[in-house]
């Protein structure tokens, strides 16, 4: 419920571009030390990143899992990016201006790699 309430407010303010991304609990932070009190932490299992060095989601709370917190950073991304007004703006951009086409089409590449690799990682 709470990630369907952020994606829709991202949607709806609409910035130009956005950074989603999973909170890391640092041991010695005030989120590390907050998540293990409440549970939200396997103390024992607190990776950050995967062996392939893939950003994990460690944290999880009574009704969120590891997998849905980890599953919808994508799920956020693709509902953000993939809405028509959104794809115009961005091909707008694209058509009019070569060094913008060549930018967003890198970024795009990064992007799609990106999504790969977190399904391998799934």
């Amino acid at each position: 419920e709470t990630i369907e309430e952020t994606i829709r407010f991202a949607t709806d303010i609409n910035p130009h571009t956005i950074q989603v991304s999973l909170a890391a609990p640092y041991p010695g932070t005030f989120l590390y030390k907050q998540a293990v009190e409440n549970g939200w932490l396997d103390a024992e299992h607190a990776e950050l990143v995967d062996t392939s060095g893939v950003q994990i989601a460690p944290l999880h709370y009574p009704h969120l899992s590891h997998t849905e917190i980890f599953d919808n950073v994508e799920t956020f991304y693709r509902r953000f990016y993939f809405r028509a007004p959104k794809i115009a703006s961005i091909v707008n951009e694209m058509v009019r201006s070569p060094q913008m086409m060549k930018r967003r089409l890198r970024e795009g590449v990064e992007f799609f790699q990106f999504l790969r690799e977190r399904h391998h990682a799934a």
